[in-house]
């Protein structure tokens, strides 16, 4: 088994449906979002929709570009999705 001794501080998770979440009884959210927050990491990226794997790559580098210009998880995705065709990502946590 292998184990982190702290959790990312950033996670992108470019596949379809990664950011969706299910509430279940006594209001608890389930999904792999809310696993990554609940375990310490500030920030996750994922895609809440089906989104194209094109769209996604292309998305996914220009945010990674973003990121190593400097810039905030929140403001490179949203750099990398403006004129894109890329719904459905979003960037959960403090961004």
């Amino acid at each position: 088994m292998q184990v982190l001794r702290r959790a990312p501080r950033t996670v992108v998770l470019s596949c379809c449906d990664l950011g969706l979440s299910d509430v279940r009884h006594g209001d608890e959210a389930l999904g792999m979002t809310t696993a990554l927050l609940a375990a310490g990491t500030a920030t996750v990226i994922a895609s809440v929709g089906r989104v194209a794997d094109d769209a996604a790559t292309e998305t996914m580098v220009a945010c990674h570009r973003a990121v190593v210009a400097g810039r905030s998880p929140a403001a490179a995705l949203a750099e990398a999705v403006r004129g894109r065709h890329a719904p459905g990502f979003v960037c959960f946590g403090a961004g």
